[in-house]
């Protein structure tokens, strides 16, 4: 009985302590993500290929760290005064970012896609087929809060035998791959998590 009135008294005394001197609460850092629509260059009309770009840009950014703004507000900011093929310097990437409030703004440009089958004539001695892809691409990003630009590109390029991995499906996503490990932003950003005061007096 006596542990058991201990036990009590230390209960009230702890809900005693919450009430005069509230835990601190996590509180999450939200950065406001614009994604401009892709800049093909390549005039790429692989459907699939143009979705994953989209796609593998999104997933880098997730919630609750970030927030992508609706491509429409973007396309609308777009509209108004600059065109997507210009929108990779800093000096607009900057007036894009104070259009839509955004903390950062990511470009990507699609430079080259090319694919094509080689096979072997039938004078060759060597009868195996050949996949010959060419892909470049760009990223154009923009922080606000360090008024930081980056520039960045990636390739896959090559002459291979003819396999189910080697399309040209698969070498923009393997280009896409080295894009988004060399993006600056981490899955948890270092500010992202603050600690806030609860007061419940």
């Amino acid at each position: 009985m006596v542990i058991f009135k201990k036990f009590f008294f230390l209960i009230l005394l702890l809900q005693f302590y919450t009430v005069l001197f509230p835990l601190p609460a996590l509180a999450f850092k939200t950065n406001h993500v614009a994604i401009v629509p892709l800049i093909n260059t390549a005039n790429c009309k692989d459907k699939e290929v143009l979705q994953l770009i989209h796609t593998k840009v999104s997933d880098k950014f997730k919630f609750p760290f970030y927030e992508i703004i609706p491509t429409e507000a973007a396309n609308t900011a777009l509209q108004e005064n600059m065109t997507r093929e210009k929108v990779t310097d800093k000096t607009l990437m900057k007036e894009l970012s104070k259009k839509l409030s955004a903390d950062i703004i990511i470009v990507v440009e699609l430079v080259q896609a090319q694919s094509a089958t080689i096979t072997p004539s039938v004078w060759s001695l060597n009868d195996d087929t050949y996949v010959d892809t060419n892909v470049l691409l760009k990223c154009y990003t923009y922080s606000a809060s360090e008024d930081k630009y980056l520039s960045l590109k990636a390739s896959d390029s090559g002459i291979e035998p003819m396999r189910i991995d080697r399309t040209l499906y698969n070498s923009v996503e393997k280009t896409m791959d080295q894009i988004i490990a060399k993006l600056p932003y981490k899955r948890v950003p270092n500010d992202a998590i603050t600690e806030t005061a609860t007061n419940n007096l």
